[in-house]
């Protein structure tokens, strides 16, 4: 399945930081900067595609726009934090030059560091005030920088670009959006914003607008067993049911009548 932007994290103000057991997330993107610390147990973390097998202190990290994802094999203990950028200006504005060298921290001495930062966000989260959790995370973001290494950003990483597109498509999914459209909104030609979207969002522009339909349906499914699946696929973009019958297939391996069967 396509990775799937999080627009409700683009309105978020405050850091959000919890625990989680037994971490399973499909991939997903947004603007905000995205930290999980492996308190105990062990977890499947990829940012970007590189994948690695995370164990009780260790840590990773997402930068904005970056595709990760969560699975645990058998058990784990994590916390996450998701910190808006806009919280962080200045690392923000570092980082549109420079990138954390590994999306990964291996365990290391100075892991307790970033766990004590970390527990006392979690502890002052609620009614603290921006400045408390700005200076919170600075800490924990400014040890992860350190630990881990800078590199410069290669050249034409296209992020920004990269949100205005996801942030059309998410809002705008469920109309007639072709690549044409997408272009000319954003003032571009066709050809290039295709180039685009395969090179740095690592899917086709039709695979992505064919997730997002189909994730609504799913959750057209969950939320009112009542619906003809004629008029999900309606409801989801799709322009007829044979369009909605093999594109859900191409993702679920099987059609949305015996998908229905299940949650029945």
């Amino acid at each position: 399945m396509s990775a799937y932007f999080e627009l409700d994290r683009e309105s978020d103000e405050s850091v959000a930081i919890y625990r989680t057991k037994d971490n399973a997330c499909y991939k997903h993107f947004h603007s905000n900067i995205e930290i999980l610390y492996v308190e105990d147990g062990e977890i499947s973390v990829t940012v970007n595609g590189e994948r690695r097998l995370l164990t009780k202190n260790c840590v990773s990290i997402a930068n904005s726009y970056e595709i990760h994802s969560y699975r645990t094999p058998s058990a784990s203990s994590s916390l996450v934090i998701i910190i808006p950028v806009r919280l962080v200006g200045s690392f923000s504005s570092l980082l549109r030059l420079k990138k954390m060298a590994s999306p990964f921290l291996a365990e290391c001495p100075a892991s307790d560091e970033i766990h004590r930062a970390a527990i006392m966000l979690l502890q002052s989260a609620s009614g603290s005030g921006h400045l408390i959790q700005k200076g919170y995370s600075y800490v924990i973001l400014g040890l992860l920088a350190k630990l881990i290494g800078l590199e410069d950003m290669p050249e034409n990483t296209g992020v920004e670009l990269s949100g205005k597109i996801l942030k059309y498509l998410q809002q705008n999914f469920l109309e007639d959006v072709s690549l044409e459209s997408l272009a000319k909104h954003l003032g571009y030609n066709k050809n290039y914003i295709s180039r685009f979207f395969n090179a740095n969002l690592g899917c086709s522009f039709k695979s992505y607008i064919q997730a997002l339909r189909i994730d609504y349906a799913i959750q057209l499914l969950l939320g009112d067993s009542d619906l003809l699946l004629t008029e999900i696929a309606s409801k989801s973009g799709f322009t007829n049911y044979r369009t909605f019958n093999r594109a859900f297939i191409s993702v679920y391996n099987q059609p949305p009548s015996e998908y229905k069967k299940v949650l029945l």
